[in-house]
């Protein structure tokens, strides 16, 4: 048993849970899983969402560990948002601009750098880290985890139910994909586009 009544098993139960629901709705990130797995394939889709995976497991470390300590940074970091609307903005317009129906595969190189693109896309999100302690606290959990195993299983299990939503997104989407028509995945990319454009423009002025 951990300390404050939580052993284990409900710590990681708890923290699936939390990793699946922060990765399910709507977002920049989402529709990127999306346009890629549907436009490329599933493991074009998962490089994205293991990044994403990646960026919640890091935002619940700095939760579970060092709250205290990262929070004034996090609360002043409006610089982030902006250097995030910016990046959103710059996909939305390729994907505007892209016309070639039928995009090569990717290469292995091209998803480690869509993941590592998408690990830094979303930490310029730090209302996460907020979201977390919220929940931290709102569950009963601490600011701060009792102990450094409760901290790695609280880790662990926000990846884990982060991965599982981007799995099943991305094997959506690739299903999905496989039966579009040429025309149907241009005008795909360009809808995302314009999606990433507005995404990106929110994200600077708020």
């Amino acid at each position: 048993m951990t300390a404050f009544g939580f052993d284990i098993i409900t710590l990681f139960a708890k923290a699936l849970g939390i990793g699946l629901l922060l990765a399910v709705p709507v977002g920049p990130i989402g529709l990127l899983c999306l346009r890629r797995s549907l436009t490329l394939g599933m493991a074009a889709g998962m490089a994205v969402g293991l990044g994403a995976a990646t960026a919640d497991g890091i935002y619940a470390a700095i939760a579970a560990f060092a709250l205290g300590a990262a929070a004034p940074f996090i609360a002043d970091a409006a610089w982030l948002g902006i250097a995030g609307g910016i990046v959103l903005i710059a996909i939305g317009l390729k994907d505007i601009a892209h016309r070639d129906a039928t995009p090569a595969p990717p290469t292995l190189r091209g998803h480690v750098g869509v993941y590592s693109g998408t690990v830094l896309l979303t930490m310029t999100n730090p209302a996460t880290v907020l979201t977390f302690a919220a929940i931290i606290v709102g569950l009963g959990l601490v600011p701060e985890m009792a102990s450094l195993l409760d901290g790695l299983v609280f880790v662990g299990g926000v990846f884990l139910g982060s991965t599982a939503w981007w799995a099943v997104l991305s094997g959506i989407g690739g299903k999905m994909g496989d039966r579009l028509p040429p025309g149907a995945i241009r005008w795909t990319r360009r809808i995302a586009g314009a999606a990433f454009v507005a995404f990106g423009v929110y994200a600077i002025l708020s």
